[in-house]
C-alpha cells in the first residue's frame, strides 16, 4: 500500500472516529439544569469586550462569524448558530435548537447582549467625534461640517444613529446609548458649534476677542432647550434633562430676547474684526468687541 493510500485511510478513520464521537453524544442524558449551567458559562465570554466593528457589517452578511456579530444582534437563530460554532470548536457539542431555546429565554443572555450593544454605541460615538471615517453623515451635511458648522451635536447624533441602523442595530438601543453617554459628546459638541459660529479661527490674521461668558451660556442654554424638544422621549427615558432643557416656553422666550441681541452684536463685531484684520494683518492686532461698536 502506497503512502497516499495510507494517508487517505488514516484520514477516513479519523473522520469516522469524530463522527462516531459526535453521534454518541445525544445519547448522554443531561438535565435541563446541566444544560443551562454549561450555556450560562459559555455566554460569559461570548460577547466581545470592545464595541468596535468593521465596515463589512454594512453588507449584513449571513455568514456565521464574529465579524458579522454586530449586524445580527437581535437575530436569535443566527446567534444560536454562532454560539454552537464556538462550543463545537471547544469540543462541547449541543443541538442548535437547544441553544436557541436557551437564548430565547435567558435573562442573563439578554443582559450581556444589551451591554454589548451599548459598547458598540459608545464606540461609534467616540469614532465619529475623534475623526473616524466610513460613517453615514446626516442628510444636508458632509464630514467637513464637523469642522465648520454650528450643528456639531446634530451631525454626531445623526451620524451615530444612521450608521448603526444601517448595519442592522436596534434603534431603541442606539437612542439609549446616545443619552446614556451624552456627557461624553453632547456638551463638547455644542461648545464646538458655538466656537465655529462666534469664535472662528483665522490663521495668520490675529485673534478676535473671545465672546462673553454670558453669551456662551445663553447660547448653550438655547441649544439644550432645542435639543430636548427634538429628543424629549429619549432624554426622559434614558438620560438626564439639564436645567436649560426644563425651561418653560415663557422662560425660553425671555432668553431669546437677550440672546438675539448678543448674537447680532457678536456677528457685527466679527465682520468688523475681519475687515480690520485684513488691513492690519502684518501687525496681528487684537481687536475687541467693544471696538466694533464704537466705530
Amino acid at each position: 500500500m502506497g503512502i497516499l493510500d495510507f494517508l487517505r485511510k488514516k484520514k477516513k478513520v479519523e473522520q469516522n472516529r469524530i463522527t462516531q464521537s459526535k453521534s454518541t453524544l445525544p445519547n448522554v442524558t443531561m438535565t435541563d439544569e446541566q444544560v443551562n449551567a454549561i450555556l450560562e458559562e459559555e455566554i460569559k465570554t461570548f460577547f466581545p469586550d470592545q464595541g468596535c466593528w468593521s465596515s463589512d457589517c454594512f453588507r449584513q452578511s449571513n455568514e456565521v462569524s464574529y465579524e458579522n456579530l454586530p449586524c445580527h444582534l437581535r437575530n436569535n437563530s443566527w446567534l444560536s448558530s454562532l454560539l454552537k460554532d464556538v462550543m463545537d470548536r471547544k469540543g462541547i457539542y449541543m443541538p442548535r435548537h437547544t441553544i436557541k431555546n436557551f437564548i430565547n429565554n435567558s435573562k442573563d443572555f439578554e443582559k450581556l447582549r444589551h451591554a454589548y450593544e451599548l459598547r458598540i454605541v459608545e464606540w461609534q460615538i467616540n469614532w465619529i467625534k475623534n475623526g473616524g471615517e466610513n460613517w453615514i453623515v446626516p442628510k444636508g451635511y458632509d464630514e467637513l461640517a464637523l469642522s465648520l458648522s454650528e450643528d456639531v451635536d446634530i451631525i454626531i447624533r445623526g451620524g451615530v444613529s444612521k450608521t448603526l441602523q444601517a448595519i442592522g442595530m436596534n434603534k431603541d438601543v442606539i437612542e439609549e446609548g446616545l443619552e446614556k453617554f451624552a456627557d461624553s459628546w453632547r456638551p463638547a459638541a455644542m461648545l464646538i458649534g458655538f466656537e465655529h459660529l462666534y469664535e472662528p479661527i483665522m490663521f495668520r490674521k490675529g485673534n478676535p476677542s473671545p465672546a462673553s461668558g454670558e453669551h456662551l451660556n445663553n447660547w448653550l442654554a438655547d441649544r439644550e432647550y432645542k435639543y430636548y424638544k427634538s429628543h424629549k422621549n429619549s432624554v426622559d427615558k434614558y438620560g438626564v434633562a439639564t436645567p436649560a432643557m426644563r425651561m418653560t416656553p415663557e422662560e425660553h422666550t425671555k432668553l431669546l430676547k437677550v440672546l438675539n441681541k448678543q448674537n447680532f452684536k457678536r456677528i457685527r463685531y466679527l465682520e468688523a474684526w475681519k475687515q480690520n484684520s485684513f488691513k492690519n494683518s502684518e501687525r496681528h492686532t487684537f481687536y475687541s468687541e467693544e471696538d466694533s461698536l464704537n466705530k
